[in-house]
């Protein structure tokens, strides 16, 4: 059962998760981390109860009133992993915020995340890449001297600035009381 999720980032708190394992935190590049954790099976198998009630309303078992069906007869007809996406959905941001909160990362984009494991006895397994923020060492700076270019100014340089300047500035006057001459605008 692989999958990639995409995380809905919540800035509402969820509780804890209290057995959250950081399984491994290895750095891959300059600044691309890879963690492994783990939710715990009562964690999922708690988030899957509340998906369960959730979704009950609309579900329909034959022999059942709609939205009365037991869960083992709703996992029987349909599968036991029917709400496991769910579950992982409604466990993986506050999972995946406390996994970065154990590893000490500061983390700049959002990850890729894969979930590599998923089973009602052991819970589920998740690869995260993360982007964090490169480390900087600043080296001696103190002392440095810079040269400073000396620019030579001629007298037509000037002259050419100063006559772009006037032909920018130039307003345009209407003539009536003659032709039109060589270097007139018409």
């Amino acid at each position: 059962f692989n999958c990639v999720h995409h995380i809905k980032f919540r800035t509402i708190k969820i509780k804890e998760l209290k057995n959250m394992e950081l399984l491994k935190n290895d750095k891959v590049e300059e600044n691309i981390v890879e963690l492994e954790f783990k939710v715990p099976a009562d964690e999922f198998e708690t988030a899957i109860s509340k998906v369960f009630r959730k979704a009950n309303a609309d579900i329909t078992v034959p022999g059942f009133r709609k939205g009365k069906a037991p869960r083992s007869v709703v996992e029987k007809m349909y599968g036991a992993e029917m709400f496991f996406n769910d579950a992982i959905d409604e466990l993986l941001p506050q999972a995946y915020e406390d996994a970065v909160k154990e590893a000490g990362l500061k983390v700049v984009a959002r990850p890729e995340i894969e979930v590599t494991e998923v089973s009602k006895e052991d819970g589920f397994t998740v690869k995260a890449k993360l982007t964090t923020y490169p480390v900087v060492t600043i080296g001696e700076y103190k002392g440095l001297k810079a040269e400073k270019k000396a620019i030579e100014v001629t007298d037509e340089v000037i002259a050419g600035e100063l006559e772009n300047m006037q032909n920018r500035n130039a307003r345009l006057v209407s003539v009536d009381d003659r032709a039109a001459q060589n270097g007139d605008i018409a």
